[in-house]
């Protein structure tokens, strides 16, 4: 929630690399493997999987808040298709190519979220020249939609 990448991804990283089982796909319990196959442990890697790419908070929608900046390297993109929100069904298509990062988002629900805040990182740390679609916050990588109507494009060029 507070929006800090490197220490979220750090937590995020290391609990799923020291708690998977590489035999059966689940995650154990306990660093020590005391019990497998916990289902808090599992529901914990998807509610943070989950945090990583949609967080609401009030009438706010924030996407891909902590997502790594490597995600956005050139010619990669994130798809979120279909997935529930507490504002509903919500769509959102994310791609860098050539020096710019395009994002649509949709939601079409009645009870969409007033404002949407999405994060853009740069796989280099750049920052945008050019932005359209919503009011840009470079030291925070993010562009900030407000009044949604259900769709928008965001568009950044570096």
């Amino acid at each position: 929630r507070l929006g800090m990448v490197k220490p979220f991804l750090d937590t995020y990283y290391n609990t799923v690399a020291s708690h998977f089982d590489h035999e059966t796909g689940t995650f154990w319990e306990h660093y020590f493997r005391l019990s497998p196959h916990k289902t808090h442990e599992e529901s914990n890697f998807l509610m943070e999987t989950r945090n990583m790419l949609w967080q609401e908070d009030g009438n706010t929608l924030y996407l891909f808040r902590v997502i790594p900046r490597a995600w956005m390297e050139d010619g990669k993109e994130i798809v979120l298709d279909s997935v529930r929100s507490y504002f509903g069904e919500l769509s959102v298509r994310m791609t860098s190519k050539y020096g710019k990062i395009e994002a649509e988002i949709d939601c079409p629900s009645e009870y969409r979220p007033g404002t949407v805040v999405i994060r853009m990182p740069h796989p280099d740390g750049l920052k945008a020249v050019t932005v359209s679609g919503g009011q840009y916050d470079a030291e925070k990588e993010t562009v900030e939609i407000r009044d949604f109507n259900g769709h928008s494009t965001v568009s950044l060029i570096f």
